[in-house]
């Protein structure tokens, strides 16, 4: 074992898109990491990347049994983290997993069970996400009056999953974001969604509900021809507008409003009831734009270190879980 190997007590489990991103934040964290992905020519990509920062193990195995390992991250598709969970678990490993991390209940509810007294944290990256922070204050700033409408848009061309639907893929995030906000979420979605491009398993999908008097819209899609991510919050005095993509002044908060007049302020026998329209001056807050996934990988370190059980744990993800049982 080589000096600068000593040391490293994180390994990173998946190599790909996501994966990719995920090493960057932990080196700037850890400095030097394992990797190791079933395709070993993901793992050399990176080592390219990163030459002295990242040390390729070709066999799982060696990661299990080797004591200064620690910390485990997982970059893994759902369909295979049930295997892998288990075994770093027996292993007494600290294990950071990707959203939604499970496939259905029956997998979350085993470990669920399980007397584990290590770190497992789900990660959801935008619940230290500066803006979503923002928007939270809004939406449960008593000034702004009352939450009528909640729309999230998340579209793209890709990636696309061959092993999970759309609505399971990318409404996990709306779905965090929407717990985050209200504290709780529906029992149940209406859905429309379109198998497009294979049978079974949908591309394209619309969810709706009504929860807490408030009407939720969620449109999630990974055939679109551009990038779109926005959240809409409509309440009984403002409107904001959240646009991801946008390189500046991603947040817009309208002072303007609709509302219907009292009958009791109508004289006349007969009349027209139409809407009265406030319009106000729209104004985008100052908001100091962060990096989420380091945030979140920090977060995770510290409450390894403080021996603190995260807040998006294993019950946090239960309830998400719960929701997408019954569209998957």
């Amino acid at each position: 074992m080589s000096k600068n190997t000593k040391k490293i007590d994180t390994a990173l489990i998946g190599c790909g898109y996501w994966g990719t991103n995920i090493a960057k934040s932990l080196i700037a964290i850890k400095k030097s990491i394992y990797v190791f992905d079933e395709n070993q020519d993901n793992c050399k990509i990176l080592k390219k990347r990163f030459p002295n920062l990242i040390n390729i193990e070709k066999n799982l195995s060696n990661i299990l049994v080797n004591k200064k390992i620690k910390n485990i991250i997982l970059a893994t598709p759902p369909s295979k983290n049930y295997k892998l969970l288990k075994i770093f678990i027996k292993n007494k490993k600290n294990i950071f997993i990707e959203k939604p991390g499970l496939k259905n209940l029956k997998e979350i509810d085993y470990f669920k069970k399980l007397k584990n007294n290590k770190i497992l944290m789900f990660g959801y990256i935008y619940m230290f996400n500066n803006y979503i922070n923002f928007v939270k204050k809004f939406v449960t700033d008593k000034k702004n009056g009352r939450i009528l409408y909640l729309k999230f848009q998340r579209q793209n061309l890709g990636p696309i999953r061959n092993d999970v639907s759309v609505s399971y893929d990318l409404s996990s995030h709306d779905l965090s974001i929407l717990y985050y906000f209200l504290g709780d979420l529906p029992k149940k979605l209406c859905e429309n969604s379109y198998p497009i491009l294979k049978k079974k398993l949908p591309d394209i999908s619309n969810l709706s509900a009504k929860f807490k008097n408030i009407y939720i819209d969620i449109h999630n899609s990974w055939l679109n021809p551009d990038k779109v991510r926005r959240i809409t919050v409509v309440t009984k005095k403002k409107m904001l507008l959240f646009d991801e993509m946008k390189k500046d002044n991603k947040i817009v908060i309208y002072n303007k409003y609709a509302e219907y007049p009292k009958i009791s302020e109508f004289n006349d026998k007969f009349f027209r009831q139409k809407a009265k329209i406030y319009f106000g001056k729209n104004y985008s807050p100052k908001v100091k734009s962060n990096n989420p996934l380091l945030d979140e990988l920090k977060y995770f370190f510290r409450c390894i270190k403080n021996n603190k059980k995260p807040f998006t744990n294993i019950d946090f993800a239960r309830k998400i879980l719960k929701i997408l049982d019954k569209l998957y």
